[in-house]
């Protein structure tokens, strides 16, 4: 499939397009999730759910070069049109989902921590007209937000670090690798969807100038996630112990009561005001992907089909309350491992069998 030079990105900007699909308000919680059966050793998790991310992207871009195109291309080749449209519709409909994912993750952020009495379909009405308005403005845009969305936070991020550190125990972590190889196992399949993202890929590939020369900063933005999620993740473990870990929601966003300015009292306020450069930049990115593979799908111009998903996500939002949003996210989760890591896989594998079989024929 060939699109046109003047939509398509740089190779280097899919690092950053790497880093925003993974950095979203998981970093905020993962902590607590990941820690339940591994204890403090769960960082190893984080590190080995790292390693299968960068397989994965191996896989994707096999699987897309050997199709030149996104995966509804790979859907139609592997399974006919017909068939292929109804496997690609699940991939959508993911993408969806874990847009409504994030979005109500962050909506429960700022109504427990700022605006309780806020209305949930206000909030999702703002924020889905900012990521609206994103998107609508095509690809390069949304890479646009994503570069912002990596560049600003970061500065957050460091001061943030700083402040725990100088109160660390790191005692806390040893001793090292006391938990079972089970327990280990949990914490890296917990932490496969928060480091999850990448998938983004498999709708945007086509939109990459020179796609295979893109592959190295994937990689690279795949490892700076890794290693950032690591770092948060030993950061958090060495300042709490785990009887406070288990009890705290958000660790990450909870280190921001410790820091005190003689002019700041209350940083968490920007803190989660800066977390919607973050927020915006992953929802405009998922929805772009929805929107864009429903637009080949249906052949429908794709800003009608955005106000069709942005609409749904209201309401959606609206629907799914807070005792049910646990079982929600589980399922997106689940979905996500069977969709990418089992699925994807077998699916290279097929093309790749009936590539072969073609050029023997």
């Amino acid at each position: 499939m060939q699109i046109d030079k003047r939509h398509q990105i740089s190779p280097y900007l899919v690092f950053f397009t790497i880093y925003s699909s993974q950095v979203g308000v998981g970093i905020l919680s993962f902590q607590r999730i990941i820690a339940k059966k591994a204890g403090f050793d769960a960082w190893f998790g984080v590190l080995l759910a790292g390693c299968f991310v960068q397989l994965f992207i191996w896989m994707m871009y096999k699987l897309l070069a050997k199709a030149d195109g996104d995966i509804v291309d790979v859907h139609s080749m592997v399974f006919g049109k017909i068939i292929g449209k109804g496997f690609s519709m699940i991939i959508m409909l993911y993408y969806w989902l874990a847009s409504v994912s994030v979005l109500l993750g962050y909506i429960e952020i700022i109504q427990v921590w700022m605006f309780p009495n806020l209305s949930a379909w206000i909030l999702s009405v703002i924020i889905l007209v900012l990521v609206y308005y994103c998107v609508s403005g095509g690809f390069r845009v949304v890479v646009g937000i994503s570069f912002l969305s990596f560049l600003y936070p970061q500065i957050y991020l460091i001061i943030l670090y700083v402040f725990p550190i100088k109160m660390a125990h790191f005692s806390n972590l040893l001793p090292i690798m006391n938990h079972s190889f089970m327990d280990i196992l949990d914490s890296v399949k917990s932490s496969m969807y928060t480091l999850a993202g990448t998938e983004t890929l498999l709708m945007f590939y086509p939109f990459i100038r020179n796609g295979h020369s893109s592959r190295k900063y994937a990689h690279l933005g795949a490892l700076f996630t890794t290693l950032l999620y690591t770092f948060s993740a030993i950061v958090s473990f060495s300042f709490y112990s785990e009887k406070q870990l288990a009890s705290t929601i958000w660790p990450e966003l909870s280190l921001t009561k410790i820091m005190k300015f003689s002019y700041l009292e209350r940083f968490e306020y920007i803190y989660i005001s800066m977390y919607l450069i973050i927020v915006t930049a992953l929802l405009a990115l998922l929805l772009w992907c929805c929107s864009r593979g429903l637009k080949r799908i249906f052949n429908k111009k794709q800003k009608y089909i955005l106000m069709v998903l942005s609409f749904a996500s209201v309401l959606l939002c609206q629907f799914i309350k807070e005792s049910y949003k646990e079982l929600f996210d589980q399922f997106i989760t689940q979905m996500n491992l069977w969709l990418f890591y089992a699925y994807i896989p077998i699916l290279l594998l097929v093309l790749t069998l009936l590539k072969r079989s073609h050029k023997n024929g």
